[in-house]
């Protein structure tokens, strides 16, 4: 499945959302974008289908991107003095960064551990969180276990933290129905797609 089909899901999954959680349209805008991004993170893997397919890596680049922008957002409202400039500085740096150091792996494991040192920095869990996600899905194969259920369960852990830090209703369902869309989007039964995904990776290969 494209990348943009995922991402369109994953949309409606946040819409969804801000639908039952009555939000008024900033927060739902908020709530849909977030649908989109989580939609789009299991693909981080390096070899992902997306990667490997747009030679341009316009989806690496505007999944990095957005992240940045969450970063530099969340710093330039909730964060003050030094950590403020830290956060703002490195989102800045994975929207500009990525177009200029050209290899994948080294985009995603470099990302990955600047962002867990931001969050260490900045003393939020769910930015630690995600520079350690990203950096283990630059070692993983496509449809590894960013595709399972640990995957998941990984990222709705992240998405709770988000949602505390934010105090924004919504922001783990949006983050969890994002993200479970993509996985249920790559099942086998669908025609689009060749293979399928194994949802209790590690613990079990079958693929549904």
């Amino acid at each position: 499945m494209r990348g943009s089909s995922h991402a369109f899901i994953g949309g409606a999954a946040g819409m969804a959302v801000a639908y039952t959680q009555h939000a008024d349209p900033m927060t739902a805008a908020s709530l849909i974008g977030i649908g989109v991004l989580s939609g789009l993170v299991p693909d981080l893997d390096v070899n992902g289908k997306l990667s490997n397919t747009i030679t341009s890596r316009k989806w690496i680049y505007g999944l990095l991107a957005l992240i940045g922008i969450l970063l530099a957002s969340d710093s330039a409202f909730t964060e003050r003095g030094t950590e403020q400039w830290i956060g703002m500085m490195i989102g800045a740096g994975l929207i500009a960064l990525p177009r200029i150091f050209m290899k994948k792996r080294t985009i995603l494991l470099m990302t990955g551990i600047v962002i867990a040192g931001a969050g260490i920095v900045m003393n939020e869990i769910w930015i630690i969180m995600m520079g350690l996600y990203i950096s283990a899905a630059s070692r993983q194969p496509h449809r590894g276990i960013t595709h399972s259920l640990v995957g998941l369960g990984y990222f709705c852990v992240i998405g709770y933290y988000l949602e505390q830090d934010l105090q924004v209703p919504g922001v783990f369902y949006a983050c969890a129905a994002g993200y479970a869309s993509h996985l249920i989007a790559a099942l086998k039964v669908l025609p689009v797609n060749r293979k399928g995904v194994k949802w209790f990776q590690p613990f079990s290969k079958k693929e549904f």
